[in-house]
């Protein structure tokens, strides 16, 4: 999956939960891999999760984690 196609999609953590929307992506540009990914959670708020927090990516992006007890960067 490319980085445009998940920037836009609704973040939802596992109490299914509306946590924002993707707003970019986080990638380690050695290696080539995305490391998180930015939500925004609210106006002119954001916040960055690590790959390690995502369950499944479709239509949405659902986390394993509750929001709170998400990583953060």
């Amino acid at each position: 999956m490319m980085s445009r196609e998940i920037v836009g999609k609704e973040v939802i953590d596992s109490g299914a939960r509306i946590v924002g929307r993707v707003k970019d992506v986080e990638m380690d540009i050695v290696k080539w891999n995305v490391t998180g990914i930015i939500v925004s959670t609210g106006f002119m708020r954001t916040r960055t999760l690590l790959t390690g927090d995502i369950d499944k990516v479709g239509d949405k992006v659902v986390l394993k984690v509750s929001i709170d007890k998400a990583h953060k960067t």
